[in-house]
């Protein structure tokens, strides 16, 4: 159980990255530093509006909804194979992990993408996030 909480967090704490680190491709090396720092703070400021946007509430929404069916199949699963007393905490716990790691998107990570997408068309080339 201690192992599942200690990935959760590295797992959240991985996801929340402050701002995105460029190769420098031929894009940045022509408009400069100044000009990719206003191309980023810009494509950030239409991701935090997305993520207020119905669509974005949505989607993160969404999300929460495939860590409870994850935990539900987890216990289940639990119930069928292992120890019946240990079925619908482990199970629950590995199946929520699970559903969470496999359908969630964090508001974090989503921002993340939208980010990316958004430099990426400007012909930026995202290495990461720092």
């Amino acid at each position: 159980m201690k192992k599942i909480i200690l990935l959760l967090s590295v797992l959240t704490l991985a996801s929340c990255s402050s701002k995105p680190v460029l190769y420098p491709n031929q894009k940045l090396k022509t408009v400069g530093k100044e000009k990719s720092q206003k191309d980023i703070d810009k494509c950030m400021a239409e991701a935090d509006k997305f993520l207020d946007s119905e669509k974005g509430k949505k989607m993160v929404k969404s999300a929460g909804s495939g860590a409870f069916m994850g935990a539900a199949v987890g216990a289940v699963s639990g119930l069928l194979f292992g120890d019946v007393k240990r079925a619908v905490t482990s199970g629950a716990a590995i199946g929520g992990t699970a559903g969470a790691a496999g359908a969630a998107i964090s508001p974090d990570q989503l921002k993340q993408r939208y980010v990316n997408r958004c430099l990426g068309n400007q012909g930026y080339d995202v290495m990461g996030w720092d």
